[in-house]
């Protein structure tokens, strides 16, 4: 019977091929059915290893979904494609993946750059465009200010080189060298440098880019060398940092060259008379002790004439804390010295005073059962003033643990620190203590502080009882449904009640925001005006900032429980913060 060449087109309910389409019902019973898509057809010739050999079609194939198909089929969901690879297609599949991520790269900053263009400062609404990309990606306000900035900078100054990063020629790193090496430049002098440095980048080391393009500025600005300093004089600033190991650093950055030149010939000098008077140490290790000395105004010379001739190191000093025989059942993080006040006035809370704030407690120690180490005297340390909360475990403080500490404005502490800290504090008259009591998930139990300026909980001087009076009253934290105990008729809630949401909440309750609830206002969360009440279920610390923001149009806060914060942007995003968690 001969063949119908021009047969009639499938039915509504059959494929090209003849084969039934599923049913409604077969849909819904099959898990894997994603319903409509976008389908690609390749070349059978395009998913083998081969192409990703030298020269290959997926070698040279430029970024994008063709080509992370291709990566991902070749190499498969674990990547158990790769053992079959020579090495060759293996530095294919590697160059596939740095294309593909530079086009990512791209993608992401070109949305950045329309989210700016978008948010630009016309509107009063653009204020916290930054706070809200900084909730998404997990960033401060100011870091996620300056990515939009970067974004927006590349894309209308350096849009040849912009595109080179989609194009998978150049990587990320190489256009971050070019916009820094560039941007003294006038913009005509940007376009010209945007043009040579997008032909010449591909192929070259970031070094190779950072040298051809500070040669490319040189030859188009001649000044561009005066302008980069004067530029730089007015990001000169002086900060402490945590080190990846443990330790702290302090940097001072584009100060004047002489005055660097002059100070450092300083601490060299005052390192060779602390050798000269028979200070141990090398001389690297004695310039930072003259550095150190210098900066607190101190001698260390002076160690040497007061030392004692006798005595064992091991006898206890007045700052020193022996282990307390009778320890909390339910120790927490025990704390220290009074915040600062913030220079500009809260709005919404009771300005932070003295000791307005979850802190700790000193003690350095080892970790056998005798209780921690001696101190140094009150000379023989640096004493630390009571502008920082310290928060040390209970266990820690008393040298029966190794759990860290936490200093607010500088970050984790380990155990030894974290002690020194609490002894440096134990030597400042200012310093007040208070104890949080913490649940086994780390949040605030309880919180107390005793009361005036006395010596840490659980210590007493050598040879004698606990002073009388020491004892301190534990005000529980308010979990889970509010009972309204702690409520208070005012509208700033009292120094007691304040403890208790600092101590509950330690920073701004913001999304990713790291300010010391010491220096946050402490908002009504359902505003005073409208029937908000003075409580723990109403209150939270929040940076004048985000207190700000808060506030802002399209911006709402609930606290659908104390400590539990849910936030929802303009855009219709919603992020949630929970109480701190200290460390168990």
């Amino acid at each position: 019977m001969p063949q119908d060449l021009f047969s009639s087109p499938p039915g509504d309910d059959e494929e090209p091929g003849g084969f039934p389409l599923p049913s409604a019902a077969d849909e819904e019973d099959d898990p894997g059915f994603t319903g409509q898509g976008l389908y690609m057809c390749l070349p059978p010739e395009q998913l083998t290893l081969a192409g990703f050999a030298q020269g290959g079609q997926a070698d040279t194939m430029t970024p994008g979904p063709l080509l992370s198909t291709v990566v991902h089929t070749v190499t498969g969901q674990d990547g158990q494609g790769l053992p079959g690879c020579s090495d060759d297609q293996l530095m294919g599949i590697i160059s596939a993946a740095r294309r593909q991520a530079a086009r990512d790269e791209w993608t992401a900053m070109a949305a950045m750059a329309e989210y700016a263009s978008r948010h630009s400062g016309t509107k009063p609404l653009d204020e916290f465009a930054a706070d809200e990309l900084g909730f998404e990606l997990h960033l401060t306000p100011l870091s996620a200010a300056e990515q939009m900035h970067y974004a927006t900078t590349v894309a209308t100054r350096l849009p040849r080189t912009f595109a080179a990063l989609a194009a998978g020629r150049i990587h990320a790193v190489h256009l971050r060298i070019i916009e820094d090496e560039t941007s003294i430049l006038s913009d005509k002098d940007a376009a010209t440098a945007d043009k040579q440095l997008a032909e010449a980048a591909p192929g070259m080391t970031f070094g190779e880019v950072r040298s051809a393009a500070h040669k490319l500025v040189l030859k188009l600005d001649p000044e561009a060398v005066r302008k980069r300093k004067e530029a730089g004089k007015r990001q000169t600033h002086v900060r402490p940092f945590r080190e990846n190991s443990g330790n702290a650093g302090m940097v001072a950055r584009e100060l004047p060259s002489d005055e660097v030149l002059a100070s450092w010939q300083h601490v060299e000098q005052r390192a060779l008379d602390l050798r000269a008077a028979g200070v141990p140490g090398s001389l690297r290790e004695l310039r930072v002790q003259a550095y150190l000395d210098l900066l607190q105004e101190r001698d260390s010379r002076d160690l040497l004439a007061t030392a004692p001739a006798g005595g064992s190191e091991a006898e206890s000093t007045p700052d020193q804390p022996p282990a307390d025989t009778q320890p909390p059942t339910d120790p927490g993080p025990a704390t220290d010295p009074e915040p600062p006040t913030d220079p500009e006035p809260p709005t919404d809370t009771q300005p932070p005073g003295p000791g307005s704030g979850p802190n700790p407690g000193p003690g350095r120690g080892p970790n056998g059962p005798g209780g921690p180490a001696p101190r140094p005297g009150p000379a023989a340390g640096p004493s630390l003033a009571a502008l920082v909360n310290i928060t040390v475990p209970w266990a820690t403080f008393q040298g029966h643990s190794e759990t860290p500490g936490h200093a607010d404005g500088f970050g984790p502490l380990d155990a030894d620190d974290a002690r020194d800290l609490a002894a440096a504090a134990a030597r400042h008259p200012r310093t007040r203590w208070c104890v949080t009591v913490v649940n086994p998930d780390g949040t605030a139990a309880a919180h107390g502080c005793l009361p005036g300026r006395d010596p840490p909980p659980g210590t007493r001087p050598p040879g004698g009882p606990d002073p009388p009076g020491l004892t301190i009253r534990m005000l529980p934290v308010t979990r889970g449904p509010c009972d309204h105990a702690h409520a208070e008729i005012g509208y700033h809630p009292s120094r007691k009640l304040a403890h208790l949401i600092r101590a509950r909440s330690a920073t701004c309750t913001a999304p990713g925001c790291r300010r010391p609830a010491a220096r946050c206002d402490l908002d009504h969360t359902v505003p005073w005006d409208d029937g908000g009440i003075t409580c723990e279920c109403d209150l939270a610390p929040l940076c004048r900032r985000h207190h700000r923001a808060k506030q802002a149009e399209g911006w709402h806060l609930d606290q659908p429980e104390p400590g539990v914060l849910k936030w929802r942007t303009p855009s219709g995003r919603t992020y949630a913060t929970s109480p701190t968690e200290y460390p168990v």
